[in-house]
């Protein structure tokens, strides 16, 4: 793959692309790899309607005509050798449980090579679909994790066909965003309203915060089955005036320029969050959990605070010290921003996958 060379199909396969960090990710490399014109991509999903699907077809050369019949449908396997066969797909990477399963068994039928990319969190307990994943790195050629606490929550980390490709983010997103605006005592969270995330601790810490800083405000991005009851408890802590929920947004950079710091309290740990990343892009300091690989993206105490619980009494803490001293908010954001630029660059992403395309083909 190189100038010169012929071009080879890579399918990105997921299970599903709905409004998550993962396909944001999955969206900002097939854009990247526009760039690389050795390489011709293709998307496949399974689950259909995700909010990212539109999207991510508008920068992939194919869009593969996958049918998924329900959830955990390994027998798609069948129809994805047809499929590899009739695209001359080179290589497949995958993101996703059910993905992960159907690649290897079409693979083998192929002859083609496998990156599993599934490992985009850093749980301390896998739950099924992890570990429907870990089954399926046992036959893929190489395994990629967006962080090294992944790696390690995986217990793959000593692999030899293992590596680490931390998200990327385009930072020309960020360039026309005016910060004129931003408003001295906002928060933000951005996260669907999951298990996987917090807001409640958030909102049971905003009147402590509130005590201090009356004028405190906060806005929550996202959505899913968790927001009615996350809606109750702003109702019952008299939060209402306070509080806005905005559950149709898949560009959050808008919100997020306005706010004086981003927050994300997640009871799992993150691989590496992409809200975090983008929270650092616009140069707004980060309070997160002090777990997983968010530990490899935000430097406690200059680029943003991490919180080792969840107490109201502990994110409150975090919060008005970064209210009360604007001066050293300010300093974290622009570290935060620097950082983003020097390590999480879109290009820098990209590249790291093309080398290891590079490697699996040359096989």
């Amino acid at each position: 793959m190189g100038e010169g060379s012929t071009k080879h199909t890579i399918l990105l396969l997921a299970d599903g692309l709905p409004g998550g960090g993962t396909e944001r990710q999955i969206v900002e490399l097939l854009k990247g790899l526009r760039s690389h014109g050795d390489i011709v991509t293709a998307i496949g999903v399974l689950a259909k309607g995700g909010a990212r699907e539109q999207e991510a077809a508008a920068y992939a050369d194919i869009c593969l005509p996958i049918r998924q019949s329900k959830p955990f449908d390994v027998t798609l396997a069948y129809s994805l050798v047809s499929l590899v066969r009739e695209y001359r797909i080179d290589l497949i990477h995958t993101f996703g449980s059910v993905c992960d399963c159907c690649a290897i068994l079409a693979a083998k039928q192929t002859g083609i090579p496998v990156i599993n990319g599934s490992i985009r969190s850093a749980r301390p307990v896998l739950n099924l679909r992890d570990r429907i994943s870990k089954v399926s790195m046992y036959f893929a050629d190489w395994v990629i994790a967006n962080s090294q606490a992944g790696l390690k929550a995986f217990g793959v980390d000593g692999w030899a066909n293992c590596s680490v490709i931390r998200n990327g983010v385009d930072l020309s997103r960020f360039r026309n965003e005016n910060h004129g605006s931003r408003k001295q005592l906002s928060l933000c969270m951005v996260g669907n309203f999951t298990k996987k995330k917090d807001h409640e601790a958030l909102i049971r810490a905003l009147p402590f915060v509130v005590k201090q800083f009356p004028e405190t405000r906060l806005t929550l991005v996202g959505s899913g089955k968790l927001l009615s009851r996350c809606q109750k408890r702003i109702g019952e802590l008299g939060l209402n005036a306070r509080v806005d929920t905005i559950t149709d947004c898949l560009h959050p950079e808008t919100i997020i320029k306005d706010c004086a710091i981003g927050v994300l309290l997640s009871p799992g740990g993150e691989g590496i969050s992409n809200v975090i990343i983008e929270y650092m892009a616009l140069g707004i300091p980060v309070i997160a959990t002090d777990l997983g690989g968010t530990r490899e993206l935000v430097e406690n105490g200059k680029s943003g605070l991490l919180v080792t619980d969840h107490k109201p009494e502990t994110v409150s803490q975090a919060i008005c010290r970064l209210l009360e001293d604007p001066g050293l908010a300010a300093e974290m954001g622009k570290r935060g921003r620097a950082r983003i630029e020097a390590e999480f660059g879109l290009e820098k992403m990209v590249n790291s996958y093309v080398l290891i395309y590079k490697k699996m083909l040359s096989q």
